[in-house]
């Protein structure tokens, strides 16, 4: 499984929301697991400048955000994108622990 970094703009809003989208590529289709909000930056409303940026870490706060992106229809593209090389792949360090992770937005 590979990860992916993608960012939904909700210009409605004046934010940008940056997501991770984890992924299998096969030779036919993206096979796209699961999406997972990070992070929020709020944007000036008549210059488009970031004012500010917070994490998101808190399952509820993901489940808001994937509930939004998806109602916007961001997750349509995601596939095209993935295939066509427009986004970014990235490494995560994940800690070990005995949790499991709580997937916030499965496609």
């Amino acid at each position: 499984m590979k990860s992916f970094q993608a960012t939904w703009e909700d210009e409605e809003n004046n934010r940008h929301v940056e997501l991770v989208v984890n992924h299998r590529l096969d030779a036919k289709r993206v096979e796209i697991s699961d999406v997972t909000p990070t992070r929020v930056t709020f944007l000036c409303p008549t210059t488009k400048v970031p004012l500010r940026s917070i994490g998101v870490w808190t399952d509820g706060g993901r489940r808001v955000l994937a509930r939004q992106i998806e109602a916007a229809g961001r997750l349509a593209t995601l596939p095209q994108e993935i295939a066509a090389d427009k986004l970014v792949e990235i490494e995560h360090t994940v800690p070990k622990t005995a949790e499991q992770p709580t997937r916030v937005l499965q496609a």
